[in-house]
Order: C-alpha cells, then sequence, then structure tokens
C-alpha cells in the first residue's frame, strides 16, 4: 500500500490543528541551518507548546546534572491582541489553519484564518526561517488581513531570557541595551558560567513602537490599525553570537524575510543536487525521503563545532541532544554518500573526543580509546548512571559502561566514509588514529581462554539482555577493528611511514603489537547453529521462545508486557543485531546464504523497540531481493516520526529513523555499493514504484542514477 500523498513532494505539510498533539507536530516543522534549530512551536504560544531554540553544541550542565543541549533565550515569541483580545489557538480555536514546510527553502509557513470574540475576522500568514547563508540568523514574519471589519492588532516582541524546559532555565540575562529605535541585543550567560551568547532582535512594522524594559525578557510593543482587505506585515531578524559562530552584525536595515531566504535557497539548492531523490509511482515515499533528507542537513553542523548530530537532531529535548553510535551509523552513512562535508565534519567531532574515550578507557582499567555511549562537547561520557522509574524507584543504568560497540561503530563509520570519499588526507591525520586507538582498546578487553577470546559483561544492540557474554555484534565489530586497524596500518606504511611511525609512537603500540591484533580478531568466539545462524549472545539458542505475533497489535514494547526479569529468560530482540551485523560487514552477510537465515530466524522475534530497527530490516530484506517485506519495514520506519507511532514524537524527531530510511532507499532499493573501487547500482523496486532515482557522489565526483523495475547492475 502507497503511504499517503498530498500536494508538492517538496512539501511537508497539515491542514488542521491538532492540539493534543501540537509538541509532536512542533518537531516536524522545525527550521534549522545546522548550527541552530528552531522547533515550530507558535509564535503566540499555546499551552503544552514549548519553544525552543538549540545552538549545537552549546553544551549546559545545571546544578547537579549533567549535559544538555538546553534551549537558548527565545526569539520567537510574539504576544499579539486584536482589538484587545488576545490571539491564541488554544483559547479560540481558528476557523481555517494551515502548515506548510517547504524543504527547497528551509521556510515554515503557517496560516491562520481567526475571529475573535467581539472582532471581524483576522488572515495571519506567518513565515519563519534560519538562514543558510549566515548561520546566525533568524527570521520570521507575520502578514496580518482585515477580511470583514476594521481591527486594532498590537505586538509584543523580543528576546526572552526566561524560557525553560524539561530541564529548567538554563541561561541567565546579564544585561540589554537599545540599539536604535527598532533594535535591542540581550547578553546571557549559561547557568554554569561556561558559555556567553548576545543576541540581536529588531522590529519592523510597527506603529508607535516603544522599547519595554524588562531585564530579562526586553521587547518592543507597538500597534496598527487595518481596514478591512488591508494588510500590514511586521518582520522581526534576530541574530545569534557565541564563541561557536563569533559575533556579525545584523543585515542592514530593510532587510526582510524575502532577502534571508533568497540568501538561503542557493545553499540549499547545492545540499539538494547530492541528495536528489525522486520515487515515481509514490508520491508519499518520496516526501518522507525529502523530509528526512532535509531534517539532517538541518541538523549537521556545516563547519567545525564542539557538537554533532544528536539522537533527536535539533528538533526537541530527547536524549538531551547527545549523540550516539545512531550518529555513526544510521546517519553519517547517508551523508557520506550524499554530503561528505558533513559527514567529514562528524568524524572530526569524534576525532576531538578521543582525549574523553581514552579517559574513559583508563577509568575501567584498559587502554586505548572506548568512546561515550553519550558523547556531549568534551568527548566524556555523559550516560547517566541512576535513573528513575514511573513509580520512583531509582534503577542503575549501565549503558554507558558497557554498550562498548560504539568504539567499534566510530572505526567503521570512518572507514566507509574513506572508502566512498577518497578522502586520504583525513584518513591519514585523523581517522587511522581513531581506528587503530579503538583496537588497542580491545586487545586490552578481550578475555583469551583455551577455547578463544570472550568479551564478558556486555550489552549489545539488544539492550532487553543485559549482562551477557560474548554479544556477537559486540565481538564480530571489535574482530573487524582489529583486523582493520592491520590494514589501515599498512595503507599508511605504503602511502606515508613517517605518519604511520609517529601515530605509533603516540598510542604506544608497537609494529609486532599491529600482528598480535590480526592473530586476536581470529581468536574472537562466534556461535553458531547447525542452521547456518549466528547465535545473538553465549546461550541465546537455550532461552525459552516467545511468540512475538501473540502480543500484536500493541504499541508498548514486549519488555513492558512481559517485565524486565522475564524479557531476559526469552528469545527476544529489541532491534536489528545480529541482522545489522551482517549489513555492516559484507565479508559476513555475502556468505551465501547466510543473511537470510539469520533475517529469517531474528525478524520474528525482533519487538522493533528502538527507532534504529525497521529501517535496518528493510535494507536487509532488499538484499534478500524481497522488495514486497522491505517495503513494508520502510512504510513502517517512516511512520515512526510521521505518525507518532513510537509515541514519543514531542521529544524530537528520530535521526536513526530518518537516516534508516534513506539508506533503505539508497542502498536497499537502489541497491547502491561500492563493487571493489566503484560504486554499482542494482533495482530492488516496490511493485508500486515506477522508477527511483538518486545523485551520491563518490570521490568528489556527483553521479546520477535511474532506476527502474527492469534495471539491470549499472
Amino acid at each position: 500500500m502507497m503511504l499517503d500523498s498530498c500536494t508538492t513532494t517538496w512539501e511537508y505539510r497539515e491542514d488542521r490543528l491538532l492540539p493534543e498533539s501540537a509538541q509532536w507536530r512542533a518537531s516536524l516543522f522545525t527550521v534549522g541551518n545546522g548550527y541552530l534549530g528552531t522547533v515550530g512551536s507558535f509564535e503566540e504560544g499555546f499551552d503544552g507548546l514549548m519553544p525552543a531554540t538549540f545552538i549545537n553544541g552549546l553544551f549546559v550542565t545545571p546544578p547537579g546534572d549533567i549535559p544538555v543541549l538546553g534551549a537558548v533565550p527565545e526569539w520567537t515569541g510574539m504576544d499579539i491582541t486584536v482589538d484587545a483580545e488576545p490571539f491564541r489557538l488554544d483559547r479560540r480555536a481558528p476557523a481555517g489553519f494551515e502548515r506548510v514546510l517547504d524543504m527547497r527553502s528551509g521556510v515554515v509557513t503557517r496560516s491562520v484564518v481567526w475571529k475573535g470574540a467581539e472582532a471581524g475576522v483576522l488572515k495571519s500568514v506567518f513565515r519563519r526561517t534560519a538562514s543558510m547563508d549566515d548561520p546566525g540568523l533568524v527570521a520570521l514574519d507575520v502578514t496580518f488581513t482585515a477580511l470583514t471589519e476594521p481591527l486594532t492588532i498590537t505586538v509584543e516582541a523580543g528576546i526572552d531570557s526566561t524560557v525553560e524546559g524539561p530541564f529548567g532555565a538554563l541561561w541567565t540575562a546579564t544585561g540589554w541595551k537599545q540599539l536604535d529605535a527598532d533594535t535591542l541585543s540581550l547578553d546571557a550567560r549559561s547557568v554554569d558560567g561556561v558559555h556567553d551568547l548576545s543576541i540581536e532582535c529588531r522590529l519592523s512594522g510597527l506603529d508607535d513602537l516603544v522599547v519595554l524594559r524588562e531585564r530579562t525578557h526586553p521587547r518592543f510593543y507597538g500597534s496598527f490599525r487595518l481596514e478591512p482587505g488591508g494588510s500590514r506585515t511586521v518582520t522581526k531578524l534576530v541574530r545569534y553570537s557565541s564563541a561557536i559562530w563569533p559575533d556579525r552584525q545584523l543585515p542592514p536595515p530593510g532587510t526582510g524575510v524575502d532577502e534571508v531566504i533568497a540568501g538561503s535557497v542557493p545553499h540549499w539548492s547545492r545540499r539538494w543536487e547530492t541528495s536528489r531523490v525522486d520515487v515515481d509511482g509514490d508520491p508519499g515515499a518520496e516526501r518522507a525521503l525529502r523530509f528526512a533528507a532535509f531534517h539532517l542537513i538541518a541538523a549537521a553542523p556545516p563547519t567545525k563545532s564542539p557538537g554533532s548530530i544528536g539522537a533527536r537532531l535539533l528538533s526537541g529535548y530527547g536524549y538531551r541532544h547527545h549523540v550516539f553510535w545512531d550518529t555513526d551509523v544510521y546517519v553519517v552513512p547517508y551523508l557520506t554518500v550524499t554530503q561528505p562535508d558533513l559527514a567529514r565534519n562528524h568524524l572530526l567531532y569524534r576525532h576531538r573526543g578521543l582525549g574523553g574515550a581514552r579517559r574513559k578507557a583508563a577509568r575501567f582499567g584498559r587502554e586505548g580509546a572506548f568512546y561515550a555511549w553519550e558523547a556531549t562537547d568534551t568527548g566524556d561520557d555523559a550516560t547517566p548512571v541512576w535513573g528513575q522509574l514511573a513509580n520512583g524507584e531509582r534503577v542503575r543504568i549501565c549503558y554507558g559502561e558497557l554498550e562498548e560497540h560504539i568504539t567499534a561503530c566510530v572505526a567503521w563509520a570512518t572507514d566507509h566514509y574513506h572508502r566512498w570519499s577518497g578522502d586520504d588526507e583525513f584518513m591519514a591525520r585523523y581517522g587511522a588514529e581513531m581506528v587503530l586507538d579503538g583496537a588497542k582498546y580491545w586487545a586490552s578487553r578481550l578475555e583469551v581462554e583455551a577455547d578463544g577470546a570472550h568479551i564478558r559483561n556486555v550489552i549489545g544492540p539488544n539492550e532487553y539482555h543485559a549482562h551477557v557474554d560474548d554479544s556477537f555484534f559486540t565481538n564480530v565489530m571489535a574482530a573487524w577493528q582489529l583486523r582493520r586497524s592491520v590494514d589501515i596500518a599498512a595503507w599508511l606504511e605504503k602511502t606515508d611511514p613517517a605518519v604511520l611511525k609517529d601515530l605509533l609512537k603516540r598510542l604506544s603500540i608497537a609494529e609486532t603489537g599491529l600482528a598480535a591484533y590480526a592473530d586476536l580478531a581470529e581468536q574472537v568466539v562466534l556461535r553458531k547453529s547447525g542452521d547456518n545462524v549466528w547465535e545473538e549472545r553465549a546461550g541465546f539458542f537455550d532461552l525459552d521462545p516467545v511468540d512475538v505475533g501473540a502480543f500484536r497489535p500493541s504499541r508498548q514494547s514486549l519488555q513492558g508486557l512481559l517485565g524486565e526479569e522475564r524479557t531476559q529468560e526469552v528469545q527476544l530482540v529489541k532491534q536489528a543485531d545480529v541482522l545489522m551485523a551482517l549489513v555492516l560487514l559484507e565479508e559476513f552477510g555475502d556468505q551465501p546464504g547466510a543473511l537470510a537465515a539469520v533475517f529469517d530466524y531474528y525478524a520474528p522475534i525482533t519487538d522493533h523497540g528502538s527507532s534504529l530497527s525497521l529501517a535496518m530490516h528493510s535494507l536487509a530484506a532488499s538484499r534478500l531481493d524481497r522488495p514486497d517485506v522491505a517495503y513494508e519495514y520502510f512504510g513502517r520506519a517512516v511512520a515512526i516520526d510521521h505518525d507518532d507511532a513510537m509515541i514519543r514524537g514531542g521529544q524530537g524527531i528520530h535521526a536513526a529513523a530518518q537516516g534508516g530510511i534513506l539508506q533503505a532507499a539508497l542502498f536497499g532499493f537502489g541497491g547502491l555499493t561500492l563493487d571493489g573501487a566503484e560504486p554499482e547500482t542494482s533495482a530492488r523496486l516496490p511493485e508500486h514504484w515506477e522508477s527511483l532515482g538518486f545523485s551520491f557522489i563518490h570521490k568528489n565526483v556527483r553521479h546520477e542514477r535511474f532506476l527502474t523495475r527492469k534495471s539491470g547492475p549499472e
């Protein structure tokens, strides 16, 4: 069945107000430019809807807490009255409502028809955008039109430092000043004293403008009168300056939203040249893929940044904007083949995190680099140690110390980027260090016994089973990194032996140690059944079977239904685990019958309790030449954000789901892969898709593919 479709596939649109879903819908209408993102809250306010603008990398540590990328002083607010009645959609429902995200230009437009208790009918058209030309610049305007009777409209707007989210107020106003008749600035400092912000705001389009001199929320106030049929546009331009993006001034007076959009469009056009995706026969899928690409680009730092792409992009508070393995395995592979500069920026962020990764390894008495499960701006692990259940009970959180596969996933993303980009300078200066130092970690972590090398007491991607031994995913990825470190060292020895010599010296790795890494990789324990199925972890095949289908349909996880203790006792998988390993590692996935055996065994017992799971299953099904099965998983992956299928949409868009569906399209339905040194595609299209067209980059060369169901390998 085709995904729902409407109007142009370059637009994401809603045509009615859904108050109960306001926060979830707000995340979908986020605008951003990689430096910052503004959630799609309403300018005039709405009960239960939290306005938020996030600046990438500006992590704040509240007292007694862990770092969070909390909302900075808010720029979008406008208190509006119409004939003295507050203009609020939560107090008086609109007669008409439409909101549109134009993905070609990065503009959200909201049109509202509203009638007050005593006033005539007002049409208001709001537009907002984040500049791609000047990343600190954001802009909005609203055009008011009196449709039936004369109206008097007042507007208050400025910068509000008192904005709060789930973690309280994170910024304190330190001063403000009026710069000229329609421009003011506010300075603020984070509550931990680490960051300073300067924010300029210009408001135009109002009569008799006055300043309301509130220290924490300086703002302008003005009014105007409209005759029937008359219109007036009020414009608000705001610029954020921080150490991340140094001081620059607002554009000259007279600059409006149209000029800001015009400056952004060439940047978006260049991005879309290499992220083009066209689906003939399924406009809903085409829109979903463009939506995914738009939001990944809008959340990816365009230059060096102390942050990167968080688990919920820049669209909500979920996971405090910490960076997980989601980015390395689900987002970066897509960016590598479409926006390699953005992929490189993330990997440079990982390189800057090596200091924290080494400190973490040392804390556990190991060598090398053990990457943070939840990363912020320092490389140190920000995973909470304690959590709280709904009943108030405190629980120990072990993810940060036991989900060790993050280290190999960073190395895998690094290697994947190098293979596709041919960026030898990056690999020599940065990538090799990450791969080799992670291999050093695994060498110190593995326990060599008579029957092989083990990794005991871990949590693999199947987070339903904790404190397990020999997680297949963890073990096979560790063995891969050990082998790959030897290959990369050999490549460096050939291309620049001086660089290799210096690197081995800095990492305290003897050349004989590299040979030992290769030997150790061969000893890593990987278990397989007589039916050619790799065992998810030691003892998994001995657990009780469970009929996952008997619990469906349900939006609650099976862990929630069975309880944590019983979940540990049954053959249940939270998300793609063994399956994902075979997708990532071709040397395992390409073995005859291996992927099919694993898919057929594990897919029926996978709960998909994580947003990471469904898209990976779609990609695997495509590789098995099961396009209709792949499309079913693809549609369910799209629904995670578009239908709030996991009931957590108010926390922001799921980065992994968006990156995953793009991989499912290009690497799955399009069959995009590297065949030796050259890219190759092969069509595996769903039955109702007439064609799939997309662009990608290989070694700085842009390629185009147009595939039909009859297309052969290209």
